[in-house]
């Protein structure tokens, strides 16, 4: 029973569409007791790097979130040209993260659970696997860039240690060569006369 209230699973998968490096399918998606149609596909890079990547591209499309259920953030009656252009749509999606990889659930619907199907909208399931590839694109570039940052970050600590062993070498240099002066100043010096 306990399963069963956090189940979200996809319950049929009747249509699937390879795209680039990722496969994207269609089919029914429970929110609670409502059957959502939506577009998922998995992602090979991890929860939180997935949520930055859709909040951003949510933020730079200025979507204000109406709600959350059951894990999926709900955009109602708003405008998202990159999807369904000159309409008001609502837009629901849903991360879910495992061992390194993301699966995404996008739904959306020009209203009253009219959702965007690939047999009925194919312009605008089109325009949805181009935003999900799009996904996946700044996935791998932010995740490459996360990657070159954590090297950067490596060389730098690297060379901050370096730099230090390079100080401490020089004052040894400085106190050797304060030494070797001394000691020569003794050597030139005359014995006292008695």
């Amino acid at each position: 029973m306990r399963n069963l209230r956090f189940l979200f699973l996809i319950v049929l998968f009747p249509f699937t569409v390879s795209a680039q490096n990722i496969e994207i399918k269609e089919g029914n998606a429970k929110m609670a007791k409502t059957k959502l149609w939506c577009f998922s596909t998995t992602y090979k890079y991890d929860k939180t790097l997935a949520i930055e990547i859709i909040e951003s591209k949510i933020a730079s499309a200025n979507l204000k979130r109406s709600a959350r259920k059951k894990g999926f953030s709900i955009y109602r009656g708003v405008s998202w040209s990159t999807i369904i252009p000159n309409n008001k749509a609502d837009y629901y999606y849903k991360v879910k993260g495992k061992k390194g990889k993301t699966t995404f659930y996008f739904c959306a619907s020009k209203g009253y659970d009219n959702y965007v199907t690939t047999a009925q909208e194919p312009e605008l399931a089109k325009n949805i696997i181009s935003f999900l590839q799009t996904l996946d694109t700044d996935m791998a570039t932010a995740a490459s860039i996360r990657a070159k940052e954590l090297e950067l970050k490596s060389i730098t600590e690297k060379n901050a240690e370096i730099n230090k062993q390079l100080e401490e070498t020089k004052k040894q240099e400085n106190q050797k060569s304060k030494e070797i002066e001394a000691l020569k100043k003794k050597q030139v010096a005359p014995d006292p006369v008695k």
